[in-house]
């Protein structure tokens, strides 16, 4: 990603299908260990490039909304039902409340 690092963090891991997994997502100042504040973001999981989860969408938000992390860290709880490989999408709209072009990191998680 271009603006920040994005960093995810599943927990427990390895992922146990059909157990609640936690996916803690940090997103640092690049070239720093600082977790950049206010930022807004949204995430998906897709599965054989089917959509199964948004997080926007899951929080009840609907159009050109984003959802806000002031700590610049999240956590999204998530149930893998089966075994297989699931992508997840992390995509940045803004950095300080200030828009910027949307940036994406995909990070590829196997469930046994």
């Amino acid at each position: 990603m271009g603006s920040l690092k994005i960093v995810l963090q599943p927990s427990p891991y390895p992922i146990v299908k059909g157990t609640q997994t936690n996916l803690k997502i940090s997103f640092y100042q690049k070239g720093t260990s600082t977790l950049q504040p206010h930022i807004y973001y949204d995430v998906a999981i897709y599965s054989a490039g089917k959509k199964l989860f948004d997080a926007v969408t899951q929080a009840g938000y609907i159009g050109n909304v984003w959802l806000h992390s002031a700590e610049g860290t999240i956590t999204i709880p998530y149930t893998f039902r089966e075994p297989g490989v699931y992508s997840v999408n992390v995509t940045l709209f803004g950095i300080l409340f200030i828009p910027v072009n949307p940036e994406s990191a995909l990070f590829k998680l196997n469930i046994t």
